[in-house]
């Protein structure tokens, strides 16, 4: 459908069209010097006052065929010019000989072979008129559909990019909820210990820092970029617990320079990991078993380093368990090609190198 805006570019070219076909008909009759009789003049104007109104019949065409094919269209609208040329052409021969006689009393009438080829030269210049018309009514129509193509294209584009990120959200969310539920049950189950052979302290400070550390994970968005200082403050947190359950069998180290405490990191990011290596290095013997965190700058990248001393062959294969996978497709999700994960066993304990882009906050915040 047309709106008005359309419709006032439609009837606006169509006045002008008429017009200029109604000035260039004075144009033989200005060059010799003489003025054009008042049949002639009222001859064009009927001419043109029909033209106008019957280039709305054409227009009709052209909208009523909008979802026609395009071959189809032209001859519906090369059809429809000839029969309103024929139709204007026919009024002129209808009424303007009479009108001419009467108002040139001493003008000699037309023989029929002379209307004849009048009419049918009326008929051929008007059905070209109006072909020129319909010519016109489809480029605007065409170029009205190609915009209003281009508008949905790009609605849908963006339609598709919101469901995609939603989509990228609710991933990312499900993977930063697949926390190990022993890691809960286990806090619980020594606490549970601590009270039967009532060690009271111990369980109330277990509590108390399971209790923050629910309350950090809780609050925190799963979408969110954090600064790397404060994900190694909830990792600080998680370890405090398992510090209680383990005691003298874990012992932590952090190193990261103080410039990259700010570097962005996907929240929880590291904790999956941190989880592996109580699983499957401090749960699984009874000597000190030491997890090391590093942080380092290679070039444009943050480099992170989560290994444990272990035992041999007592961690996950090298990209297997569910907190490596969790780690891979967080970083996918978020990077793509420019991060990846790096796995192995070592002959004393496991390692997972993490390698992203370096984005420092401030840089955020600019972008932001």
């Amino acid at each position: 459908m047309s709106n008005r805006s359309d419709l006032r570019q439609i009837a606006l070219l169509t006045v002008v069209l008429w017009t200029v076909d109604v000035a260039l008909f004075f144009v033989p009759s200005a060059i010799a010097g003489a003025a054009p009789g008042a049949a002639a003049t009222a001859r064009i104007v009927l001419i043109g006052l029909g033209g106008i109104v019957l280039s709305g019949a054409v227009y009709a065409t052209v909208c009523a065929l909008a979802h026609w094919r395009p071959v189809a269209r032209y001859i519906a609208v090369i059809t429809v010019a000839i029969i309103c040329g024929g139709l204007v052409a026919g009024s002129d021969l209808m009424f303007q000989e009479p009108l001419r006689l009467a108002l040139s009393p001493s003008a000699s009438p037309l023989s029929e072979q002379m209307l004849l080829i009048h009419g049918l030269t009326n008929w051929i210049g008007l059905a070209w008129i109006f072909g020129l018309a319909g010519l016109i009514f489809l480029l605007l129509q065409s170029n009205r559909m190609v915009r209003q193509r281009d508008h949905d294209l790009a609605a849908a584009h963006a339609a598709a990019l919101q469901a995609q990120n939603a989509a990228t959200a609710a991933r990312l969310a499900a993977l930063r909820y697949q926390l190990n539920p022993h890691f809960l049950f286990n806090t619980l189950n020594a606490v549970s210990s601590a009270v039967v052979n009532l060690r009271i302290n111990e369980a109330e400070t277990m509590l108390a820092r399971l209790a923050e550390f629910l309350r950090i994970t809780l609050a925190a968005d799963p979408e969110a970029m954090v600064a790397l200082e404060e994900e190694l403050e909830t990792l600080h947190a998680y370890l405090a617990i398992e510090g209680e359950r383990f005691r003298e069998r874990l012992g932590v180290r952090f190193i990261c320079p103080p410039h990259l405490l700010h570097a962005q990191v996907p929240s929880f990011l590291l904790q999956p990991l941190v989880e592996n290596s109580i699983k499957h290095a401090v749960a699984r013997t009874t000597r000190t078993v030491t997890l090391r965190l590093e942080a380092r700058q290679e070039n444009d990248d943050l480099v992170i380093v989560v290994e444990d001393d272990g035992e041999a062959g007592a961690s996950p294969a090298p990209q297997g368990g569910v907190g490596i996978r969790n780690v891979c497709q967080r970083l996918e999700a978020l990077y793509g090609s420019r991060a990846r994960v790096e796995a192995a066993a070592l002959t004393s304990g496991y390692r997972v190198v993490i390698t992203m882009p370096l984005q420092m906050q401030r840089d955020a915040a600019m972008a932001a």
